[in-house]
């Protein structure tokens, strides 16, 4: 009888494995950041309708803005909801007064369970 080798036989090489695995990779990515991209635009939203401060111009409520950015050599996803660059009074509005008038950090915390909720329900 006789005796079977020890070893591994590749039916794929590993290089192709690894080609496919930095695909996969990507897609994920791709999915990852699509995600963000709707989170950021539901933040903007929302951050626009809940700010509490009383529009003298409206510049601070129509300069709210969420984005987000993929970089795929970093594999890094971020999302940002900020104020425009036409003002300079947005980081008072979020801070002064014991932060009473903030809605960027509120908005964001409102965002986190849905957002993780959507990129669970994307790779299940």
């Amino acid at each position: 009888m006789p005796q079977a080798q020890a070893g591994i036989r590749w039916t794929t090489p590993p290089s192709e494995l690894a080609t496919a695995i930095e695909r996969y990779g990507d897609r994920v990515l791709t999915a990852v950041a699509a995600v963000a991209q709707y989170v950021a635009t539901q933040m903007q939203n929302q951050a626009k309708v809940d700010a509490p401060w009383t529009d003298r111009t409206g510049n601070a409520r129509t300069g709210l803005f969420g984005t987000s950015e993929a970089d795929f050599g970093a594999k890094v996803v971020t999302i940002y909801l900020s104020h425009g660059a036409t003002i300079d009074y947005g980081i008072w509005l979020e801070l002064a007064h014991s932060s009473r008038y903030g809605v960027i950090m509120r908005t964001m915390e409102s965002h986190y369970e849905p957002l993780m909720q959507m990129l669970r329900e994307a790779f299940a």
